[in-house]
């Protein structure tokens, strides 16, 4: 009796064995990516136009066996602040912005460097740009605010260097609504506020591959 316990708990122990060794041969998958822009590193390094980027700056994404859910964003803040010599004048200009992105994707072709997803993703974004100009007898504020929404197709293309880190571009087809004002309001006289151009916009735009994603799979 004590001879089959000891057979059956090597046996056990052997088949464990075996079945650790044969899951560290297999690829493993990891769940988590986080998605760096390459087009924001360089821009970065070298020092350029900070404007122009409707691309998400960071990617957030979680994988399953098919399908996988993707959150992309980008925040915007800058300020310039002008005083004018001999004068009490000054001018300040702030800006701010965020934007991003919602993606549902589903893996419709992979082997062991490349893999596609598609699906659909629905993306947005808010601005406001004021210009504040302050002459010591009233602040009036020069005011843009822009918001845009929308949403179609998406096509996810990705080449993995590693199994922990890939390379990946995203080409989509988004009908989109966006909406800009031109205000201008008065500290001291609020009675003269006023809307001085409001445009509104709609149609189907293609999003083309503007900036590589830097991958990190944990």
């Amino acid at each position: 009796m004590k001879a089959l316990t000891r057979h059956i708990i090597t046996l056990a122990l052997l088949l464990t064995s075996m079945a650790a060794w044969s899951q560290t041969d297999e690829p493993k998958m990891y769940h988590w990516n986080l998605g760096v822009s390459a087009g924001d590193i360089l821009h970065q390094l070298f020092n350029t136009d900070e404007s122009n980027r409707p691309y998400a700056a960071f990617l957030l994404e979680y994988s399953g066996q098919k399908y996988a859910l993707q959150a992309g964003f980008r925040p915007g803040y800058n300020m310039k602040n002008i005083t004018h010599d001999g004068f009490s004048d000054s001018e300040v200009t702030e800006e701010r912005s965020v934007s991003g992105h919602l993606a549902l994707t589903r893996i419709i072709f992979s082997d062991r460097n490349w893999q596609v997803k598609a699906g659909l993703q629905y993306e947005g974004g808010w601005s406001k740009e004021d210009i504040i100009e302050d002459s010591g007898f009233d602040r009036v504020t020069t005011r843009r605010l822009e918001w845009n929404g929308g949403a179609g197709p998406v096509l996810d293309f990705r080449y993995f260097v590693h199994p922990r880190i890939s390379l990946s571009i995203d080409a989509a087809l988004i009908y989109s609504y966006s909406q800009s004002e031109l205000q201008q309001l008065f500290t001291n006289f609020p009675d003269f506020d006023s809307t001085k151009d409001k445009i509104i916009d709609r149609g189907l735009q293609v999003v083309e591959p503007a900036t590589i994603y830097l991958r990190f799979h944990f």
